[in-house]
């Protein structure tokens, strides 16, 4: 029978599942998950990767009846579990192509505000941690890069880049925003506590 997208064998009192997606279903001899099919009780007895286009073969077997400990997790096997599990599986692979593109600018991705860390790149897979202590080492040697074209070619980055004298009040500007930034969230990154890693000049609104 079909199950959603997956092919559902009877042989016996077993189930044979041939899934389109694998699920987390561990093999145990104690304290084994329940899963319940047509109001019987069954647990995994075998898994093995199966043949397209299905992912996982689980075979199931009927819960003894002398069976008293079970996992304090119960799984009900039906359709609406399937597109569930279908749609969880379909997002993660979705967030797995964009962590690939994502990866090349990854000392950027830290300049974003705790807030989207927090919400849009960690579903990615991103460490808000890590990925704040490579901006704020790129940040620094921005810093020191200012720093070296101001202090000693009298200049800047963006006076010498643009060609125009008149900013070179912007990049001592620029020069001194980048060092502050770099001590405030390189000394934040040292606490053990922190849950909102901050962004680029986020130290300067913190409550938000």
């Amino acid at each position: 029978m079909k199950v959603g997208s997956d092919q559902v064998n009877v042989e016996g009192n077993r189930l044979i599942i041939h899934a389109a997606e694998p699920m987390d279903w561990p093999i145990r001899e104690f304290c084994r998950i329940p899963i319940c099919f047509e109001s019987r009780k069954y647990y995994v007895r075998s898994k093995h990767k199966g043949e397209r286009p299905y992912a996982m073969v689980y075979e199931l077997w009927p819960w003894p009846a002398n069976l008293h400990e079970a996992s304090t997790r119960q799984v009900v096997y039906d359709a609406a579990y399937v597109v569930e599990r279908d749609e969880i599986a379909t997002r993660q692979r979705g967030h797995e192509r964009c962590y690939v593109v994502l990866l090349p600018v990854y000392p950027l991705l830290g300049f974003c505000w705790s807030r989207f860390n927090n919400r849009v790149l960690v579903s990615l897979g991103f460490e808000p941690g890590s990925i704040t202590k490579a901006s704020v080492a790129l940040t620094f040697s921005l810093f020191m890069a200012e720093g070296i074209f101001v202090g000693w070619l009298s200049g800047g980055i963006l006076m010498y880049r643009l060609g125009r004298p008149s900013l070179r009040a912007v990049d001592w500007a620029l020069m001194l925003l980048l060092g502050a930034d770099s001590f405030m969230r390189f000394g934040q990154s040292l606490k053990l506590d922190v849950v909102d890693h901050w962004g680029f000049c986020e130290w300067l609104w913190p409550k938000r």
